[in-house]
This record gives C-alpha cells, structure tokens and sequence, in this order.
C-alpha cells in the first residue's frame, strides 16, 4: 500500500501524539497525510464474477492525519478520513490473464495472443492463448492458464512501462507488488487511470487501530443484521425504495417531480419546488445505540436500512458482528522497522450508480486489514 507519514507532536514519556505532515514536508504527495495527499497506490478491486463493474480506486485524504502510538509497546490509533474516487474500468487487457482494472505498471509482451499486453512473466504472454484443458496446446490448464513456456525465452520483455490510462505507453516505477492471482498488480500513480471512466468518490471514515476494532448490527426498519442503515423510503405512502440522496433514479424524490405541496413525495413544496434534493444520510454505524430518526424532507425517507442484510456478500446474510484485530509493533525505540498490522470497520455509502452499487452490495460494511511496517524516523 506505500507509505504514510506521520508527524511526532507531542511525547509523554512512551506516548506520542500523531499529527499530519504535509507534502512539503515529506516531499512528496504520495506519502503525506493532510488534505489532498495521495493514500497508497491505486487500488484494483477486480470482480471475477461480473468483469465489467471492476472498479480502480484513488485514495485520497479529507481531514488531516490525527492519532496516538506508543513507542515501547507499538500500538498505534490513526484517524484519517479518505475520499475513495471510483473509476468503472472493468478489464482493460482482456487478452491478458487475469484482471487488468487499473492500468499496471511491467513489461510487454512480443509475442502471442497477448502481443502488447502487460506482463510479469513470461507464462502472462505463453499462457494467453490458452482457451481450456489442452486446448489449443496441452500445456493449457485452463482459460489463460497453463505450464506453456515462450519459445525462445524472454517474450515477456523491455523496461516498465504504463499499460492502460492516461500515461499509456510511458515509463513507470511500481509502487506496489505483484501480488494476487488476477494479475491486477503492480499500479502506480505514475499510470493514473482515464479520467472519463470516474464516476464519482465515496467518503470512507478510516480509523486505523493495531487494537482490535468491531461493529454489531442491530434490526432496524423490518431489516434484520443491519450494520450500516442510510435514510431509506421503504414505509412511506409512495413507498419507492429509495435511499436519501439518490435525486437522479427516475421514480426517486427530485423536486423537478413535485406538483404540489406532498405530491408525488412528502418533500414537495409545490410545483418543481421542494426539499428532495438531500445528500446520503447515514442513520447508524455499527458502534452501538439505536438508529437515528430519519426526517429530512418532511420523512421521505423515513426508515433506515442498508441495501442488504448482513455483510460481505450474498453468504453474510446472517452476519451479527465484524471483528477486525490488528497487531502493535512492538518496541520502536531501536528506530528500526518493525511488523503492523493496522485494521479498521466502516461504512460505505451508496454511490447511486446502479452497476457499482449492486456489485459492491451498497451502502454496506467495509473492513480492512493493513500489514506493514511501522517506524520511528528521526
């Protein structure tokens, strides 16, 4: 994921206060944490199962990097709140093994069904043109997979280079590993990815902890194992299924619907006038307590739900609680790096893009688990 720099405000004894530090400071924009700072390198979230909604996500940080360590024992708390721009990608190099959903950063191959293509080996060029089992050649294993080897050897070749977006064709430093199964690794922000295929940006309320961190979903609105309700129109008269905020579904509460005052919606104030037009609003994290009351506009959206029970997916329905538990560093005062894991549970927003937001189950949970290392610098 890169490297994030924080400040030493303050100490007491084996306290320390964490504070932001600003590119100027770290010399660098990939590796600061106040507003604007670039958060690691873009981050594929590949979808085997439906290709086409795979999304590339840019972190970047809204409110300046804040928290605590401990230099003798290595725990750590950092708040540092993140807009996630989502980019619907999909595959980009569909000749190539695997998912390809932010423009990487590696070879070329010369040869084979993946001429062009990206590559970190020589078997991402052979193995492309493997459509099944032994088909064409028996050393295919499968749909782009196999023991095939290029012939001569080295047609995965040349210097890194950006394979997709904005700086196709242009050389590169990876910023990450190549790492995974789907060949969606190594990215760079050196290989941005074009900006016509963003569809907007989520805010995502990162709270990293190398203690332990959990949320506990309660019933709410006739839904059960509810971590993340949003302001929802499930109970009112029109009854529309929709979540606050989403003023562009047809059907949805937009003032340009309104005839009257309540009509068609409870936020109506008259004709073309009214208080539909709301940003998402969330109504319960997780953290304990009883949802809050949804009012605005007149209680349009009275009920507060997430788009599905249960998190992470179509087996998670039941899901009561996310637990996530990081791992402290240990002693920091050698000044030498030392093992960390950092963890965080939190909740997305929907994006109102039908495509990302039925894949991506949202608004729902999200939960994340960053093993690093972490380092005392003078």
């Amino acid at each position: 994921m890169g490297s994030s720099l924080t400040a030493v405000s303050a100490c007491s004894g084996t306290s320390l206060t964490l504070a932001n530090l600003t590119s100027a400071q770290t010399g660098s924009i990939r590796n600061c944490t106040s507003v604007g700072c670039l958060f690691g390198p873009p981050l594929p979230i590949p979808n085997p199962v439906s290709t086409p909604t795979s999304v590339c996500v840019i972190n970047s940080v809204t409110t300046n990097a804040s928290g605590s360590a401990d230099c003798s024992s290595g725990a750590s708390s950092l708040n540092l709140p993140l807009n996630s721009e989502i980019f619907l990608d999909g595959d980009l190099f569909p000749n190539a093994p695997g998912i390809q959903v932010c423009p990487v950063c590696n070879k070329t191959c010369n040869t084979g069904a993946n001429l062009n293509g990206p590559c970190n080996t020589d078997a991402d060029c052979a193995n492309a043109a493997c459509t099944g089992a032994g088909t064409p050649t028996a050393c295919c294993t499968g749909v782009q997979t196999g023991t095939c080897t290029c012939s001569p050897a080295g047609c995965c070749a040349g210097s890194n280079v950006c394979h997709g977006g904005t700086n196709n064709g242009l050389a590169c430093t990876p910023a990450d590993s190549v790492v995974g199964t789907l060949s969606d690794f190594p990215t760079t922000h050196d290989c941005p990815p074009s900006p016509a295929m963003d569809i907007g940006g989520l805010p995502i309320a990162f709270a990293l902890t190398t203690g332990s961190t959990s949320k506990t979903a309660v019933a709410s609105s006739g839904q059960n194992q509810v971590f993340c309700g949003f302001c929802r129109d499930v109970t009112s008269t029109a009854a529309t299924g929709c979540f606050e905020g989403d003023n562009a579904t047809p059907g949805c509460p937009q003032n340009s619907a309104c005839t009257a005052a309540g009509v068609p919606f409870n936020c109506c104030s008259g004709v073309g006038a009214g208080s539909c037009t709301q940003p998402p609003h969330p109504c319960f994290i997780g953290n304990g307590g009883s949802p809050s009351a949804c009012t605005d506009g007149n209680s349009s959206w009275p009920d507060c739900q997430q788009r599905n029970p249960g998190a992470f997916g179509p087996a998670g329905g039941a899901a009561h609680t996310i637990t996530e538990t990081g791992a402290p560093a240990g002693s920091m005062t050698d000044g030498a790096g030392h093992a960390s894991t950092l963890v965080s549970a939190f909740c997305i927003q929907p994006t109102f893009n039908p495509t990302v937001d039925s894949a991506g189950d949202l608004p729902g949970p999200g939960a994340v688990s960053l093993p690093g290392t972490a380092q005392l610098l003078p």
